[in-house]
């Protein structure tokens, strides 16, 4: 009788419990789907349905989404800045810091070049190469990652380093199924994915487009920014549920943070 009652408690127990993860799912991906917006023209959201990635395709489980619109700056400008790693320390708050592994840090006296791949790329300045704390396709390292955004206020501690590979840097000549819905727009793409976990336990890649807007004098001039990333594997759904609503936050600050460094450059 005992053991019947032990084994009746643990049943119930354990139901109690998956309806109470499975609650706090659902409340969790209602709230962080909303778009709140920090600044004009930017948002930043919570995607149950993954977006593709360059590396993993259609698979994963949740994507973390951000936009905003980036006035009088061309994408090659926007893409300066995320790619010239010494400078994120004047305006990322989420990821501030980066660390080159081994060889993929380029010295100082190096001289920079094209960027290998098509006609277009080796032809494109904003895709040089060789130029030091520059990330370039196949760059590796670690950013320093602060998860409460903090990472410009003197004496925070950081969360963790979080190693990358840079899969992607391309100009946008080929529609990826992105949130921009491209059509031989101009502008680039920058994409890294993150290492550390065997994939079938945690993977993720963050990809970054920059289409270029030419409006007239009329309408709106600058590049617009969109920026997702997509978690996959057994722990994602873990992530989403622990930090999925924070990630949102972030991708956001980040978003608002590169548009105002930017903007704070006069634009080009």
């Amino acid at each position: 009788m005992d053991i019947s009652i032990n084994t009746q408690t643990i049943a119930i127990s354990i139901t109690i419990l998956l309806i109470a993860i499975t609650t706090l799912l659902f409340l969790n991906a209602k709230n962080q789907s909303k778009m709140p917006t920090s600044a004009e023209d930017n948002t930043s959201a919570l995607h149950t349905t993954p977006i593709p990635t360059p590396t993993y395709g259609f698979s994963g489980y949740f994507t973390v989404l951000a936009k905003t619109f980036i006035p009088h700056n061309s994408p090659a400008t926007v893409l300066s800045a995320i790619r010239d790693t010494k400078t994120w320390s004047q305006w990322n708050g989420f990821t501030p810091a980066f660390t080159f592994k081994g060889s993929s840090s380029i010295d100082s006296d190096s001289k920079s070049t094209p960027a290998s791949g098509s006609a277009t790329a080796t032809s494109d300045p904003a895709l040089m190469t060789g130029k030091p704390g520059w990330l370039d396709l196949g760059s590796e390292g670690a950013m320093t990652v602060f998860m409460n955004g903090d990472g410009l206020v003197e004496g925070s501690k950081k969360s963790r380093e979080q190693g990358i590979i840079i899969t992607v840097l391309e100009p946008l000549t080929s529609p990826l199924n992105s949130p921009q819905n491209e059509d031989q727009k101009k502008g680039y793409r920058i994409a890294w994915k993150s290492i550390g976990y065997a994939k079938w336990q945690l993977y993720s890649e963050r990809v970054t487009e920059l289409v270029e807007v030419n409006e007239g004098a009329q309408g709106r001039n600058g590049t617009e920014y969109v920026c997702w990333e997509t978690f996959g594997g057994v722990l994602a759904p873990v992530v989403r549920l622990a930090v999925g609503g924070t990630l949102r936050e972030r991708f956001g600050e980040y978003a608002d943070g590169l548009r105002g460094f930017c903007g704070g450059r006069g634009g080009g």
